[in-house]
């Protein structure tokens, strides 16, 4: 057994500000574990070794002071290994553990970590024998560590049986009283790592190194994307199990601030009513912004990050309110549909103004067609709904526009139970009502929680295929905690009573004629 040098790494200060010394950033540690040698009492893992040492050079380069341990034995591993990295730890640090090598979990509902040498006929459960991964995180706890994330690469599987062992794989940790923590297998609890076609069984740790070296990511994002890489490149045959209970916001690599601030869009121009579905449009220039969670907003679901810079490069008339039934009927009667079931509150759906809901996606679709257009993307609903505001976690620019928008519970001008009549409450800058609540909108995009980190700058479609489309705005039943924010998406299946949607039309010559364009 031999132990690397330690890297050490300052982690990064804040400029001090002149009336007091600045805030100390939490120092960042990681304790990488490779047990590649087991003397031919196991066989041999080959890829340990430079999956901890890739790992290592990537968790150096964002601040972290690596210490790694290479075919640890016992009870070197428990006295002298983890001893000297704790004492480095001090309140509010965060943790990393990492460990590629044979593990098992214990008739004791616990897990073991096997040692170089480990000799299957010892009893993992004395302390002289295996590294136990529970008191590893009460160490951690004890010290007052912040953060604390353990990553586990396996466990491969074992031809030999071991004593005091339950069986196959691991089970995951109990970290109820741990405080902050993550724990990332790279299998499922119980289940054993067997090489991908290419004979890999580093697939996990590559694919968080690799998410390692970009910006803005949250901790619990990088796991979840190595997760789902490391899925769709097995065509799900290798599933990781990522457990995330974290309520603090940490970034391996601090979001990248925008280099250029984009300049605010142009004023829309027109409102003109359509011909054919009797709805007003509002024409929106074509321009830049930045779409996606915001700096200043807490409460962001990863599936809104990171924020990233939008041109739509070319202008569009988006439905001034939601798509009404009145509107709707005119649809239903030329296609001679039915409509379907009215919500109890629509009185069989008589009143005309309310907006058009309990449509599956497609319908809506086709009468977006059917009005010459379509249903908007999500960058340009998005863009409408900001009405050229920068950096805005609410509508209106204010977090008391719930006052001004139809969610769950009375406030303010909401004084409706279900559905508002459209047209209600505040028009946006943009003169658009009703972009925040009253009911969800599909939009064309399908659904995919990662597309924001992989969307295309210029005119983005969203993902080629899904199983869900889209859904913007927050309804009469959302939490306007959550919901009021403009960056706040979902996903969607079929129709429901708080899901309606608006269309969006081209520019061009048969949009000039519907709308009667001068």
């Amino acid at each position: 057994m031999r132990a690397i040098a330690t890297l050490l790494i300052p982690a990064l200060c804040f400029a001090q500000a002149p009336a007091q010394p600045p805030a100390k950033a939490p120092k960042r540690h990681a304790f990488l574990v490779a047990n590649s040698d087991y003397q031919g009492l196991l066989p041999a893992l080959p890829e340990a070794l430079d999956s901890a040492r890739m790992l290592g050079t990537e968790l150096a380069k964002t601040g972290f002071r690596v210490v790694q341990v290479e075919n640890a034995r016992m009870p070197d591993l428990l006295t002298k290994h983890e001893a000297d990295f704790l004492k480095d730890i001090g309140p509010g640090d965060v943790v990393l553990f990492y460990y590629f090598g044979y593990a098992v979990q214990g008739d004791d509902e616990d897990d073991y970590l096997l040692p170089s040498g480990f000799d299957p006929k010892n009893d993992i459960r004395e302390g002289a024998n295996a590294f136990h991964l529970t008191r590893l995180l009460q160490d951690l706890s004890d010290k007052g560590a912040g953060l604390k994330m353990v990553l586990i690469e396996g466990p491969p599987r074992l031809a030999v049986p071991i004593n005091g062992s339950a069986g196959l794989g691991l089970i995951a940790p109990d970290t109820r009283d741990l405080g902050e923590v993550l724990f990332a297998n790279s299998v499922q609890p119980r289940q054993v790592l067997t090489p991908d076609a290419n004979g890999r069984s580093n697939l996990f740790t590559r694919e968080i190194v690799t998410q390692l070296g970009r910006p803005g990511l949250l901790a619990s994002d990088v796991f979840e994307r190595a997760k789902e890489n490391v899925m769709r490149a097995t065509n799900q045959r290798q599933s990781p199990f990522v457990v995330s209970k974290i309520s603090s916001q940490f970034y391996f690599r601090e979001p990248e601030a925008p280099r250029v601030e984009p300049p605010p869009p142009p004023p829309p121009q027109q409102i003109l009513t359509n011909r054919t579905d009797r709805q007003e449009y509002v024409h929106i220039a074509a321009g830049k912004f930045k779409m996606g969670c915001v700096p200043a907003d807490t409460r962001c679901e990863a599936g809104e990050k990171p924020q990233h810079a939008v041109e739509l490069k070319h202008g569009f008339y988006i439905g001034r309110t939601e798509v009404q039934v009145g509107a709707y009927q005119l649809f239903a009667n030329a296609k001679k549909l039915k409509l379907p079931g009215a919500p109890i509150d629509y009185s069989h759906w008589n009143v005309n103004n309310l907006p058009m809901v309990l449509l599956p996606w497609d319908r809506a679709h086709d009468f977006c067609v059917w009005a010459g257009g379509r249903l908007p993307t999500e960058a340009e609903w998005e863009y409408a709904a900001r009405g050229g505001a920068t950096d805005e976690v609410y509508p209106l620019n204010d977090e008391n526009s719930r006052d001004k928008a139809n969610f769950y519970g009375k406030k303010g001008n909401d004084i409706y139970e279900g559905a508002a009549p459209v047209g209600k409450f505040d028009e946006n800058p943009f003169k658009l009502f009703d972009m925040a609540g009253n009911v969800w909108e599909w939009v064309q995009d399908w659904y995919s929680p990662g597309y924001f980190a992989e969307s295309p700058a210029e005119d983005p479609p969203g993902p080629a295929a899904g199983k869900e489309h889209v859904i913007r705005g927050g309804s009469f039943e959302s939490d306007p905690k959550e919901h009021l924010r403009l960056s706040v998406r979902k996903s969607q299946g079929g129709g429901s009573f708080k899901v309606g949607f608006r269309c969006a039309l081209d520019e061009g010559e048969e949009t000039d004629r519907r709308l009667n364009v001068r």
